[in-house]
């Protein structure tokens, strides 16, 4: 429930000034469901060029009931609600200031329509009451007058609370400003509410048409909220160029990332670094060498070797084979990262167990080796992975083919003919490259392997 005050005072600062009138409705987020107004007595002269602003004067309010007449009602309309206010802390200020002159607090959760028009409505001169509400074509029947500003401070609500559940059916209270995001200057927020809560892939247009993005997400809505809320540079250079969002629903999660990988190679967007690169250029591999122990080598791709990974630079290829190398426990001279006789560094800082000094027997390096290789190679085995479709009628085929990612569709439920042929034709043909291959892998590590 949201109480909508406006109050008259004395003055025109929130600093020893006393009520001359005051309003209270209360709206509960889709109509008005009561409302109080008053002259307050002052106990003390109203400024004439208050009453040139306000017309409220003297003899106005000589009869009016004082402030600690009224206070229990005031208390009582506003206990328990959102407190709103066109500039908040100065109708709540006076508030507070009255009940402490009467001994007693005043403490409402509160929300000004000041700082939220200015988020939720960008682009007006002026946010005062009057200005954004001429703009608004809201009518003011008693402007600087308590009720007539209060009942417009309530229809300009109405517009932010629509606003706001554009932007994710946001309940505004204290704070809220701080929660709603601020939507690219350039997309229409009905887009941003349009978007679905489920797996896929999202594209950033420009004003142009051009797709400048490509991401991908477990919920589309959110994951493109936290762009909006992102604050590095090239999110917020982004952010100024987004005019239009288009999206594909995928399902599950591997689907998003393997069909991510292949849109970003196909569109090259500007904004879209990671896997930009189209070319590998170098590779990991693995052999036996003359004492019977399998040793990591990596370099330059070899027309006459299989890789175990393949990489877009050396220094890809490098840091990747010294990740594997610290969280396994390998020799930095049986993986090609030293050059040396006798133990390598690796083993100096308990890093490594000691397969270079002998202390470690090359049958346990070569069991730990091949328990690495069996996580890092996919299957070489014909297969489909199924997972969850785009809707609950179907369902998601992934097709593996001798090792290597062949591409992905979807298929109903109700097709009961699993033959490899059936499934086959569903296939939508993708390449197979070592962004899919490390995509593939990271699922079948985590998922049971088929059979």
């Amino acid at each position: 429930m949201y109480a909508i005050v406006d109050i008259e005072t004395t003055g025109r600062s929130a600093q020893g000034q006393k009520i001359t009138e005051i309003a209270v409705i209360l709206h509960d987020g889709v109509k008005i469901v009561d409302e109080y107004q008053t002259l307050v007595n002052p106990e003390t002269s109203i400024p004439y060029s208050i009453t040139q602003l306000t017309g409220i004067f003297d003899e106005m309010v000589v009869n009016a009931p004082k402030f600690y007449e009224i206070a229990k009602k005031i208390y009582e309309m506003t206990e328990g609600h959102t407190f709103v206010a066109h500039n908040v802390s100065f109708d709540h200020g006076i508030l507070s200031s009255e009940f402490a002159s009467l001994g007693g607090e005043f403490s409402r959760e509160k929300i000004c329509t000041v700082k939220l028009s200015r988020q939720l409505l960008p682009g007006h001169k002026s946010y005062s009451l009057g200005n954004i509400c001429s703009d608004l074509n809201i009518k003011i029947n008693g402007r600087h007058r308590a009720y007539g500003d209060a009942l417009a401070t309530t229809q300009l609500l109405e517009i932010l609370l629509e606003k706001s559940k554009d932007l994710g059916e946001i309940e505004l209270k204290e704070g809220t400003q701080v929660r709603i995001p601020k939507m690219p200057p350039l997309l229409n927020p009905i887009l941003y509410k349009s978007l679905p809560t489920t797996f896929g892939i999202y594209y950033f247009y420009d004003a142009q048409g051009e797709i400048i993005y490509v991401g991908k997400a477990n919920n589309i809505r959110q994951r493109v909220l936290s762009h909006f809320n992102d604050k590095s540079l090239k999110e917020r250079t982004m952010f100024e160029y987004i005019a239009d969002i288009k999206y594909e629903l995928t399902g599950n999660e591997l689907v998003a990332l393997l069909f991510e990988s292949a849109e970003i190679k196909r569109l090259m967007p500007k904004y879209n670094r990671a896997q930009k690169r189209k070319t590998e250029t170098h590779g990991l591999y693995v052999y036996e060498n003359q004492n019977g122990l399998l040793q990591l080598a990596f370099g330059k791709l070899r027309a006459s070797s299989l890789p175990v990974q393949t990489f877009y630079s050396l220094g890809q290829a490098r840091r990747y084979v010294e990740n594997i190398v610290s969280q396994n426990q390998l020799c930095n001279r049986y993986s090609g990262l030293e050059n040396t006789k006798g133990s390598c560094f690796g083993y100096m800082i308990k890093k490594c167990r000691g397969v270079c000094c002998g202390v470690e027997s090359v049958d346990d390096y070569n069991s730990r080796v091949n328990e690495l290789l069996r996580d890092l190679i996919i299957k070489n085995e014909d297969f489909f992975i199924e997972e969850k479709g785009r809707t609950d009628d179907e369902k998601a085929i992934i097709e593996i083919k001798g090792g290597n990612y062949v591409g992905f569709g979807f298929i109903p439920k109700s097709d009961t003919n699993n033959s490899y042929d059936n499934y086959r034709i569903h296939i939508q043909n993708f390449e197979h490259n070592s962004d899919t291959q490390r995509i593939i892998r990271t699922y079948l590590s985590q998922n049971s392997l088929p059979t």
